[in-house]
């Protein structure tokens, strides 16, 4: 499910890789078959499968929650955030039972995670209505933090006024602090909550601005923010405007201190699919975050590494692409995550081309869309050749988007949303690589 729409107003009623060697551009992982990251009726909104050292976690929301699978209700059983975990090594994973994080009492979906060390942290919004959802209603973010690797949660502490709106937040964790991010949907603020104290107090401040609706006017101002951090060097991106424009702010201090925006895009490209991501290296070897973000013509990327904001390099330089055997005409939803001294892993969701006007329009019966995957040991200067994860030419999953990115125990993660546009079906699915 695209990051731009409720996935309630629709379904309602119905390190350790760059140690064992990276892959040169001109090679790829290999990886095993797709496995289940999240419980039937599952999904989340992507940057929410996460490890710590010694676990690997994926947190997803469900409206036909476990463990009966009931489906939801305006009292109960009510949609609700989960995570769940594996050992980080586990190759394929092997899950235990889902945790439900958010509380059985509230409505709750929009799920975000990060992790490092053995710290890990969980945010959801709750929403005051299920089967009769009203953009213009109360939307609250909260957060639970884990101090060891994902076993037990704390108590959630609620990061917004309970008379506001956010849109999709987001979290990282580095080196002891936690980072979440959001939009304050009355005001446009772009919001960012740090703790250096595992969650039990909270600094708070606004970094930027934005006049962006990418969730649609009546939801307020949505800029889709995203935050990257690696020991003290942190990157906040989001939607400047309702052209689409991307903007950028770094710090070098944990949060601190800002950079003056950067406009990584201009205000051509559009809103909704073109939303940006960053993430953090954790692997100690460099503190570099990544970027990525769609373009009028493709995806770019770039790096953070405190002492500058390298130029952009191109990921997808133009559509069309092929990528095995299938010719993809578009493509969004990029997510990013740097390892070893110049290495990154990107994943995109990529539509193929065929009589859409639109061929990434989720909500048309007739799209195909599948997960891409690739490689560069240099920052981005050349690429891997890609590889296709999903097949969409198959039922039932012909949507396959919103991916998520983990490297650790010497194997690659990509988890990613499987669904139809008429949700008569919906599943967190995973593979792993090396």
């Amino acid at each position: 499910m695209t990051r731009r729409a409720a996935r309630s107003l629709v379904v309602g009623t119905i390190t350790c890789l760059a140690l064992a060697g990276l892959l040169p551009p001109a090679e790829a992982a290999t990886y095993g078959g797709i496995q289940a990251a999240g419980a039937p009726y599952s999904w989340n909104p992507g940057k929410a499968l996460a490890a710590t050292d010694r676990s690997l976690l994926s947190a997803w929301a469900s409206d036909c929650p476990p463990p009966t699978g009931a489906c939801a209700r305006n009292t109960r059983p009510t949609m609700g955030v989960y995570v769940q975990r594996s050992a980080v090594d586990a190759r394929p994973a092997a899950w235990t039972t889902p945790v439900r994080v958010s509380p059985p009492k509230l409505q709750a979906e929009r799920a975000a995670l990060g992790a490092d060390g053995s710290l890990a942290a969980v945010g959801w919004v709750t929403q005051t209505s299920y089967l009769h959802y009203h953009p213009s209603a109360r939307r609250i973010f909260w957060v639970r933090v884990s101090v060891d690797d994902g076993r037990t949660w704390r108590r959630a502490v609620q990061m917004t006024v309970t008379s506001g709106r956010v849109d999709y937040p987001r979290i990282a964790v580095s080196e002891g602090q936690i980072y979440a991010v959001w939009t304050n949907a009355a005001t446009g603020e772009i919001r960012l909550a740090i703790s250096a104290n595992a969650g039990a107090t909270w600094t708070k401040q606004t970094v930027g601005t934005s006049s962006a609706h990418a969730d649609g006017a009546a939801e307020g101002f949505a800029a889709l923010p995203d935050v990257g951090a690696s020991g003290q060097n942190v990157a906040v991106v989001w939607f400047a405007d309702d052209g689409g424009a991307v903007n950028q702010v770094g710090s070098t201090s944990g949060g601190a201190g800002w950079t003056s925006p950067t406009e990584l895009t201009g205000s051509s490209t559009g809103l909704g699919r073109n939303y940006p991501a960053a993430q953090g290296a954790t692997d100690g070897l460099t503190h570099r975050v990544a970027i990525a973000y769609g373009t009028d013509d493709g995806i770019e990327v770039r790096i953070f590494d405190g002492g500058s904001l390298q130029g952009p390099q191109a990921l997808v330089p133009s559509w069309p692409e092929k990528v095995s055997g299938t010719t993809f005409t578009g493509g969004y939803g990029p997510a990013i995550a740097p390892f070893g001294p110049s290495g990154l892993l990107a994943a995109f969701a990529a539509c193929r081309g065929g009589s859409l006007s639109d061929p990434c329009d989720t909500t048309s019966a007739a799209a195909r869309i599948d997960v891409v995957v690739s490689a560069s040991s240099d920052d981005g200067a050349d690429w891997s050749t890609p590889v296709r994860l999903t097949n969409a030419a198959t039922a039932p999953f012909r949507i396959n988007d919103e991916p998520s990115l983990v490297l650790s125990g010497g194997v690659q993660r990509i988890a990613f949303d499987r669904y139809q546009s008429a949700y008569a079906t919906y599943r967190v699915g995973m593979r792993s690589g090396s």
